[in-house]
């Protein structure tokens, strides 16, 4: 059984800084943005007819008023 770790996930939203855990057992650098993005049901936005921009969930949380998401390994 893998080991579970709890990770500190902060971000700012309407210019507080916030933060809450998450538990997993791996985390990779770019996490942090999917987890805020699930974790506040952030939806993928409409776009226009032939817009071809990819969006990521770091585009999708800061369209949304996330910004500055970083996490710390809590031990």
């Amino acid at each position: 059984m893998p080991d579970i770790r709890n990770f500190e996930i902060s971000y700012t939203k309407g210019g507080e800084r916030k933060t809450f855990i998450h538990q997993a057992d791996h985390f990779y650098e770019n996490d942090a943005w999917q987890i805020v993005a699930q974790r506040f049901s952030i939806p993928m936005k409409d776009q226009p007819w032939g817009d071809q921009t990819r969006q990521t969930f770091k585009t999708m949380c800061v369209d949304s008023g996330y910004t500055d998401v970083s996490y710390t390994e809590i031990p």
